[in-house]
Formats: C-alpha cells, sequence, structure tokens
C-alpha cells in the first residue's frame, strides 16, 4: 500500500499547469477554439518531429513560440494557435506537449458546459460503467471499427440523458490512443476536479456514505492534503466494509477486504 507524502515543494510541472491554466483563462476559449485545441492536439500525436521540435528545451521557449504560431496560424482559431505557442513555450517533454494541450481542450469543454460538477460525475460514472462491461469497453476501443461509427454509439448510449459536454468529452475519449479508455475519462475527472483547485478522491464503498460519514471523509482529507477535496464514491460490495481511497498516486486501503488478504498472506 503507498502511503501519501506530501513534505516536498510542489512540483514544477504543476506550476506550469497553474500558469498555462492561467493564461488560457485570459484567452476566453470558446467552442472554436476548442475544436482548434482538439485539431492541434491530434496533429502532435500524429507527428513526432513536429513534437520534438516543439517541446525540445535546448530550442528557446520564444523560437518555439515563434514556430507554433507559424506552423499553426490560419489552421485554427488564433486563441487556439495562442495556446498552443503557450504550452509549446513551457514544454520540457514531447508527449507531455501533447497531453497538456488535449488538457486544455477537456478543460475548456468543462468550462463552457456552466455544469462542471453534473459532467464530472456523469464521466465518472461512464467510466466506471465501462469497468464492469468489457464487451462495450471492446468496441469502443476496437480499431477496426471506425471512430465516427464509435462516437455515433457514444451518442445513443448517452444523448438522451447526458449533459452535452459529457457525451462530447466520451466521443472525444474514444479517438484518443495510447492509454486505456477508462485511465483517460478518469483524468477528464482529474482535469474538472483541478478546475476549482480541487484534489479528487476516489473512494470505493461497500454501500453508499451518508452526509455526516462523506463530510468527516472530506474533512480529514483536506486536513491531510492541506488543499479542497472532491470526492467521487464508487460502490463495490466485494470491499465488504471499510473505505479504499485513491488520490493521485496514493492509496489508502482500509477496507476489510484488505485486511483478509494481508491477513491471509501472513498465514501463508
Amino acid at each position: 500500500t503507498r502511503q501519501p507524502d506530501h513534505s516536498g515543494p510542489v512540483m514544477d510541472e504543476d506550476l506550469r499547469e497553474h500558469r498555462l491554466d492561467a493564461q488560457a483563462d485570459g484567452l476566453k476559449l470558446d467552442e472554436a477554439a476548442v475544436a482548434g485545441i482538439f485539431a492541434a492536439s491530434d496533429a502532435l500525436a500524429g507527428q513526432y518531429r513536429l513534437r520534438a521540435t516543439l517541446s525540445d528545451p535546448a530550442v528557446p521557449a520564444k523560437v518555439r513560440t515563434q514556430i507554433a504560431r507559424q506552423l499553426f496560424t490560419n489552421r485554427i482559431p488564433p486563441a487556439a494557435v495562442e495556446l498552443v505557442a503557450q504550452a509549446s513555450a513551457a514544454a520540457t517533454e514531447s508527449t507531455a506537449l501533447e497531453a497538456e494541450i488535449e488538457r486544455q481542450g477537456v478543460r475548456a469543454v468543462f468550462q463552457q458546459s456552466g455544469a462542471v460538477g453534473r459532467v464530472q460525475e456523469e464521466i465518472f460514472r461512464f467510466a466506471r460503467v465501462l469497468e464492469g462491461n468489457s464487451d462495450l469497453q471492446a468496441t469502443l476501443t476496437d480499431p477496426l471499427i471506425e471512430v465516427a461509427a464509435r462516437q455515433r454509439l457514444v451518442a445513443d448510449l448517452l444523448a438522451s440523458q447526458a449533459h452535452p459536454a459529457t457525451v462530447q468529452l466520451v466521443q472525444r475519449s474514444v479517438q484518443r490512443r495510447g492509454r486505456t479508455l477508462v485511465k483517460t475519462l478518469d483524468d477528464y475527472v482529474e482535469v474538472a476536479a483541478q478546475i476549482g483547485r480541487h484534489t479528487l478522491a476516489r473512494v470505493t464503498v461497500a454501500q453508499p456514505l451518508n452526509a455526516e460519514q462523506l463530510t468527516k471523509m472530506r474533512t480529514q482529507l483536506t486536513r491531510i492534503y492541506g488543499t479542497s477535496i472532491d470526492i467521487q464514491i464508487d460502490i463495490d460490495p466485494e470491499v465488504l466494509g471499510g473505505a479504499r481511497i485513491e488520490i493521485g498516486d496514493d492509496l489508502i486501503d482500509g477496507t476489510v477486504q484488505n485486511r483478509l488478504n494481508e491477513a491471509r498472506r501472513l498465514i501463508g
């Protein structure tokens, strides 16, 4: 079990994210800009040389900014060009550049929805459905099925009940390569938590928690982590009792099932 360690300073990567978030907020991104950001992310995903050039720390940040503007001007909206340019200036690694531009597009969709909490919850719930339905997950990630067909399936499954932004983001997730669909959706949920500068805690319990239990848990986690906490509850009867809490790379497993497993290991 990994134990949380919060003795160190804030990571440079976190500072870069926060600065880029502030810059993106200043650009007042609209729907067209978001589409442009996703188009830039797709272009970077498919072209290693382009990613490498725009994120090479040996190239001065000012030069990378100029290159990004030259490459994307008149191809995507001006606000999207500026976002890509600023991300390029701050980048230190090629894959991270693509991921950060993608994150900004996802972040903007959440913000434009006007219902960040609802969309966050719907995406979280859909990710849990996928975890329990391997056939659906296989269908939505099958490279032999056209992306457009998989996106239509997402719309058929969600459009009647979910927020339009939820549908948009889940459709976006089926395009992403190099990671599992569930991991991509969980990353989106984390982006939503970061919008309010909250930390996301995924809590697995055997039965739903009441309001008093939720408040107590949120208070304790806020004290430990020193930041506001968003709690997403996942019900799993197999844990038997207690709670398993996942926050970033930290895992606090206080479930009865985990204690039984540890006892079995001790017995041999």
